[in-house]
């Protein structure tokens, strides 16, 4: 066996293997090529859909911004109809009065007085951190506070300068956290009037809001609470939304 006829087998079992190497390699280049059109195309699907769903929920805000401020507006030309109802003697002076306590009660008024400062913010970390979720505000977490602040015996609370009633609520809309209708972004700054005294004890109870101030420790998410001498707190200014029971 001369060499010609010893390397006529060696290429062709060279040019086998290349070619089995070669067809995974074009399926693969194929396949990486398909899916980086395919995430292209979705992606542009994806911007097409959402600018129109993005400024829509914009020009809902913005009117709801709007109804908000002449809601405000009558409500203030309400109350001093409603005071000076109150300045006269009889039934309709004490009729009057019995509003404005009810307006109070029900967190339609503006009040002030001494109380705490919560502030809650993402964590000043780098994007790639590890955690990502327990370093960021959660609605969860604002519900948390309110809740420990009422426990607490706090007489008013209001969220980034929105009082907290009956029924408020928060709750996650994409990267934002919607409260009494309003869309808001960290920090939150929540105000809460009360007994110093009995919301710093709450507040400083290790069995209080312990998975908050666990990520505040291990992953860096700003927690603080702080005394204040004059918290102020704005009366509700969102739809009241009252029901009620009809027999049957």
């Amino acid at each position: 066996m001369n060499a010609s006829t010893i390397a006529r087998p060696f290429r062709q079992l060279t040019w086998r293997h290349s070619l089995a190497l070669f067809l995974p390699a074009l399926l693969f280049g194929y396949l990486v090529a398909n899916q980086a059109i395919t995430q292209s195309e979705r992606s542009a699907l994806a911007v097409r859909y959402n600018a129109p769903l993005v400024d829509a929920a914009n020009a809902l805000q913005k009117e709801q911004n709007d109804l908000k401020t002449q809601l405000a507006d009558l409500r203030t030309k309400l109350d001093a109809i409603q005071q000076a109802g109150a300045t006269q003697s009889g039934i309709a002076g004490d009729l009057s009065r019995q509003i404005q306590d009810l307006q109070t009660r029900s967190g339609l008024s503006a009040v002030s007085g001494e109380g705490v400062m919560v502030t809650l913010d993402d964590a000043r970390l780098p994007a790639n951190a590890n955690n990502l979720e327990k370093s960021i505000c959660h609605n969860t977490d604002i519900t948390d506070i309110v809740n420990t602040g009422w426990r607490a015996g706090a007489e008013a609370i209001a969220v980034n300068g929105e009082r907290m009633v009956g029924t408020s609520s928060a709750y996650c809309v994409g990267s934002t956290i919607m409260v009494n209708g309003t869309l808001m972004s960290p920090p939150f700054s929540i105000a809460m009037i009360g007994v110093q005294g009995q919301l710093m004890s709450l507040f400083d109870d290790p069995r209080e809001l312990a998975d908050i101030k666990s990520r505040s420790q291990a992953n860096g998410l700003i927690f603080q609470v702080s005394r204040q001498r004059d918290v102020r707190v704005p009366g509700y200014t969102g739809s009241l939304g009252a029901r009620y029971a009809v027999p049957r």
